[in-house]
């Protein structure tokens, strides 16, 4: 246990986090009326909870990513939980669970069976900077169009800017909708697993910055929050009974 002035000295510095993340719907975007999606809720809720201002800022997620590797007492969300990245950050949550695919136009005449089949195409679409871009560039694949605009993805997969794209079923859907596109025009071509997001603070900030927010974290889960935004933007968030989803065969995700 802390002595009250180190306790409190821990809270402060717990509070004082720069916390950054990108505009990508439904997970965290900008609207008339301010940062919001699924994952912002879930944080800015957090950050309430302990006394923090709320404020984070939103910038490209390469530059995010870059500021919170080298900067201790910093953090970003919404990010994937990746073996690669395990030992590269400092983890809390899940605050939310999703599904990986690649995605086509259903009208395209792209026969994809299997990951082989991906190799063989022009261009595949993954968020730059992203989970996705890394483990498939490390599998060898060649043919990676790297979008840092991601929010406007399925108009390039509609217009045959790029052959497939890589996104969760969130970011798709929402898509879809945002861009008045039936759901008969895309179709899931190869499921690349069920993904947990996370607040991922800097590898140098001290445990005792982290552990606060994990523990309100379990709070929200505990007292019913979780659900409640859940069902605001029809994400899938864990509750204390939630089945812990496993990865799938290859562990991507768009972020």
């Amino acid at each position: 246990m802390f002595a009250a002035p180190q306790a409190e000295a821990a809270m402060e510095a717990a509070r004082s986090v720069r916390i950054y993340t990108e505009d990508f719907a439904p997970f965290n975007y900008t609207t008339d009326t301010g940062l919001t999606g699924a994952g912002a809720d879930v944080v800015r809720e957090m950050a309430r909870r302990l006394g923090h201002d709320g404020k984070f800022e939103i910038l490209p997620w390469k530059r995010a990513l870059q500021i919170v590797d080298d900067t201790p007492g910093t953090a970003v969300f919404s990010m994937v939980r990746t073996a690669e990245r395990e030992p590269e950050y400092k983890w809390v949550g899940p605050i939310i669970v999703t599904r990986g695919w690649l995605y086509k136009m259903t009208d395209s005449d792209i026969d994809i069976r299997g990951l082989e089949d991906a190799r063989k195409v022009a261009a595949i679409g993954v968020q730059a900077g992203g989970a996705a871009e890394r483990i498939l560039h490390e599998k060898g694949f060649k043919n990676l169009a790297s979008l840092y605009t991601p929010g406007n993805a399925l108009q390039l997969l509609a217009s045959d800017r790029i052959d497939l794209w890589e996104a969760s079923d969130l970011v798709m859907e929402h898509q879809r909708r945002k861009f008045e596109i039936d759901p008969s025009e895309i179709e899931p071509v190869i499921g690349l697993g069920t993904y947990e997001l996370y607040l991922a603070f800097s590898p140098q900030t001290p445990d005792f910055v982290v552990a606060p927010w994990q523990r309100v974290l379990d709070e929200l889960r505990g007292d019913g929050t979780f659900a409640e935004i859940g069902r605001k933007y029809g994400v899938i968030i864990p509750s204390e009974e939630a089945e812990v989803l496993s990865d799938g065969d290859i562990n991507l995700m768009t972020r």
